[in-house]
């Protein structure tokens, strides 16, 4: 599989980031997925109706990662978390569920503390 299935960015201040790039772009929000697992303040990113990625706050206390995070689609999320702390990263976010039966997700870090995500449509598997 391996292929990038969703990209997010994480600011302390959606609310400028949503004034800016909504003037810059014409990108719209929408907030999503407020009664499931992620706890987090988050937004859908679109434009022209079609759906490009997310916007979440940083956590409080927390900076924000830099950048833009990558997903990754995988067939097993928890072999893969633990691939990932076998070759030297560290796991931030063991599976997470976002509602539904079919969309879960982790984050991690590698070793040079690049902070990257997993995704799948595959429930947890017994290890």
């Amino acid at each position: 599989m391996s292929r990038i299935v969703w990209w997010e960015i994480e600011t302390p201040d959606p609310d400028t980031f949503q004034a800016f790039h909504g003037r810059l772009w014409g990108w719209t929000f929408r907030a999503a997925f407020a009664d499931t697992e992620l706890g987090a303040d988050y937004w859908l990113i679109s434009s022209d109706g079609e759906t490009l990625g997310g916007l979440q706050r940083a956590a409080n206390g927390m900076p924000p990662h830099a950048g833009t995070r990558v997903y990754v689609e995988v067939d097993d999320l928890e072999t893969t978390l633990t691939q990932v702390e076998a070759h030297g990263g560290r796991v931030e976010r063991a599976r997470t569920a976002l509602g539904g039966d079919d969309r879960w997700f982790g984050t991690a870090q590698d070793p040079t503390g690049i902070s990257f995500g997993m995704w799948t449509g595959n429930p947890a598997r017994n290890l």
